[in-house]
């Protein structure tokens, strides 16, 4: 997506001249979803059309459209609802992603999601997703936006609107019909008030656990903490894990799609361990291999090994997890963000599921989770960013370094930016899709080889930079 795409806004007769005033917007459209900073870089006009351009490129006549719970959300939504001509707007509400994503699979429709996730509370934009849960690809996002631009602004049609207030129960009376508790086990909650905080407390009281919840109040300004669980110390939830004594803690980001566990020795898992102690008890009754992105620590392999299960690398992004895990019957899927797919459960990326699961699963155990999961060693792993001033400039940076590491390197991989394997460790450089940075991942088998790769690495980062 070139910066050089610009969308007209505005056009007015000067003496004889025609003076055009644009606003570059190439940079709202990612690989995976539309987001930006509301009010500078997306409103409620810019909306409307990307409703109409999804309307334009997606079969059938009905389409879901839902929403998180920050404040510009109910305004983006209803624009993006009155964009659809020709369709009818199946309005599911405020609900957490895999909710809505679970109305869409089960009424087979298309599913717009306005979000901006885990990002701070004044950005905001849209999803797209198959009736089959896998999230629109790049390319069809790239339809997307190519109908936005070469569509001038119109009126729109009155679009027929049905409203959907059941969406929350029928979610939680299927995931409740698979999963219930084996034994009564304390869980702490923290939903970071998003839109999870609509549901877990409830769903996993009626799954037979004793809860406290921290945070549980839906507020699009996220008071209690960031909506990004893997930066945030998850100081209130902790606290809540030691004052109940509770069996393990669990953190979600803005939407509920992703989610963060922290265990009973008051620990972040990171998702490699949190994949090992779910795969304990789901791969004794699932088959298929594991699917991982490129960004996933060798733990994942370790454990494809101590299972004997082929890992299949992806590249970093919710869509790509879940169309591989479909497309190769997959026992499970992991993301280092935070995302997790159960295709036996619902056939695509939902951490409220997940969660429970994983809860269920530890009820049946008479070990504490901080036990499983020491069985797995914690690799040394660290993740830098690396800010581009120019938010476009970032991936014709990364195929530059593409480039010069292959000359440098022998193994080299360049499935998604530039990875480069050694001996006792790794270094991935990728455009982050959703932030003006080039993120930096690092293994190493000691903290030293972390800091001799990251000094190594980000020296050719900033001489690329300039």
């Amino acid at each position: 997506m070139g910066s050089t795409i610009k969308e007209i806004i505005t056009f007015t007769l000067f003496k004889e001249k025609i003076l055009v005033i644009t606003k570059d917007v190439s940079h709202i459209f990612r690989s995976y979803d539309i987001r930006g900073i509301y009010g500078k870089d997306i409103d409620e006009d810019m909306m409307c059309r990307i409703g109409g351009a999804f309307a334009a490129c997606v079969p059938g006549e009905r389409v879901v459209v839902a929403r998180d719970a920050r404040v510009s959300s109910p305004l983006l939504q209803r624009a993006f609802m009155k964009g659809l001509a020709g369709k009818t707007a199946v309005d599911a509400g405020t609900v957490p992603l895999g909710a809505g994503m679970f109305h869409a699979w089960e009424n087979k429709m298309p599913f717009a999601y306005v979000t901006a996730s885990h990002l701070p509370r004044e950005w905001n934009g849209v999803k797209f997703f198959h009736e089959t849960g896998a999230g629109f690809s790049q390319a069809e996002n790239e339809r997307i936006r190519d109908t936005f631009l070469e569509t001038p602004p119109a009126a729109h049609a009155a679009v027929a609107r049905a409203l959907h207030t059941g969406v929350l129960s029928a979610y939680a009376e299927f995931l409740l019909g698979k999963l219930h508790a084996r034994r009564t086990l304390s869980v702490a909650l923290d939903p970071g008030n998003g839109c999870a905080g609509l549901i877990v407390g409830d769903m996993f009281r009626s799954a037979g656990f004793g809860t406290v919840v921290v945070n549980e109040r839906v507020d699009g300004g996220f008071p209690g903490r960031t909506p990004e669980p893997n930066k945030d110390p998850l100081v209130a939830l902790k606290e809540a894990v030691k004052d109940a004594g509770a069996a393990l803690g669990i953190a979600y980001d803005g939407d509920g799609d992703r989610m963060v566990l922290v265990d009973d020795r008051l620990r972040i898992l990171a998702p490699e361990r949190t994949a090992y102690f779910i795969l304990t008890g789901l791969l004794e009754r699932e088959q298929g291999p594991l699917i991982a992105n490129v960004e996933c620590t060798r733990t994942i392999d370790d454990i494809g090994k101590k299972f004997g299960r082929q890992v299949i690398r992806v590249p970093v992004g919710h869509t790509f997890l879940v169309e591989a895990a479909q497309a190769n019957s997959a026992a499970f899927g992991v993301e280092t963000s935070g995302h997790y797919v159960i295709p036996s459960l619902v056939p695509f990326d939902d951490a409220l599921a997940v969660s429970l699961y994983a809860a269920c699963m530890l009820s049946a155990r008479d070990e504490q989770l901080s036990a499983i999961v020491d069985a797995i060693p914690d690799i040394p792993f660290k993740r830098l960013e690396v800010p581009c001033k120019d938010d476009a400039e970032k991936f014709g940076i990364v195929g530059k370094l593409r480039q010069q590491l292959a000359r440098q390197y022998k193994s080299v991989n360049t499935m998604d930016g530039v990875r480069v394997d050694f001996p006792d460790g790794w270094v991935l450089i990728r455009a982050s899709n959703t932030s003006p940075v080039i993120r930096l991942s690092i293994e190493g088998r000691t903290p030293g080889i972390i800091r001799r790769l990251e000094s190594q690495f980000k020296e050719q980062i900033h001489a690329m930079l300039g």
